[in-house]
């Protein structure tokens, strides 16, 4: 389960990852969408602007996420929130848009997700997506790997594998074309976070991007020593740039 609350203090920078998605589509107002893997709401929140005559379906496997979104949405009238696996997601209707930001990289199989989302659109409907991509956090995720090899750590870690799935542009739109999409967009860019200091970096980082290697250590007191090994990692290697996240992000945009 997620910390949704101190993830909802924290992700501003998905946030305005996510309003530049928002912005790929001249809205209607009348559209109805599908967010995928909605989180606590924030995205929802500013799609439900976007279509004030349509319905907005967030969708969000973690039960923290629904409850804080639920909080947040609480007097948004067009929003319908479904805790559920947005791979096998079922919607009361068809939606004209699957907009997804920052959530995908999570699921493995992204062929089952992409069907599924065939399954969900209404004709012409469109997905707009961003999320991790080959590359993401290369570094980051190096030096996480390289502390939970250190013996004080590794055997926490037997048979680890990683949670995400970093796709490129090629394999992506191989998918999305014989699933049967069209005008397909699969890309790659770059962007970086700064954090201001160590503290709010330390928040970030084991909220989202520590998240699963410290859900494999037993109790605090190793939790906190994992984080502080990364964090002198950081400062020691990194004094130019300390408290930057190095993203690759693979946006998609196909229409069924």
């Amino acid at each position: 389960m997620w910390d949704a609350e101190t993830y909802d203090l924290v992700s501003s920078i998905q946030e305005a990852w996510g309003r530049k998605v928002i912005n790929w589509r001249v809205w209607q107002g009348n559209e109805n969408v599908m967010d995928a893997g909605c989180g606590t709401g924030r995205l929802t929140k500013v799609l439900a602007q976007k279509v004030p005559a349509g319905m907005v379906y967030g969708v969000d496997i973690d039960r923290n996420m629904i409850e804080v979104a639920a909080r947040n949405l609480k007097d948004i009238g067009n929003v319908m929130l479904i805790e559920s696996d947005i791979s096998s997601a079922k919607l009361p209707a068809k939606v004209d848009v699957i907009f997804s930001n920052a959530a995908i990289h999570w699921i493995q199989d992204h062929q089952g997700l992409f069907e599924n989302f065939w399954q969900l659109l209404g004709s012409n409907g469109e997905i707009m997506i961003q999320c991790g991509g080959h590359g993401n956090l290369g570094n980051i995720i190096s030096i996480l790997d390289g502390i939970r090899h250190r013996d004080e750590f590794k055997r926490f870690f037997t048979g680890w594998q990683e949670s995400w799935y970093f796709a490129n542009p090629e394999e992506t739109s191989r998918l999305l074309q014989d699933i049967g999409f069209k005008d397909i967009e699969a890309y790659l860019t770059e962007d970086s976070a700064t954090l201001g200091n160590r503290n709010s970096f330390a928040l970030f980082a084991k909220t989202v991007v520590m998240k699963p290697y410290l859900a494999r250590l037993p109790d605090q007191e190793l939790k906190d020593k994992f984080l502080e090994s990364f964090l002198n990692e950081i400062e020691s290697n990194h004094k130019s740039r300390c408290w930057v996240m190095d993203y690759v992000r693979l946006n998609i945009r196909a229409k069924k």
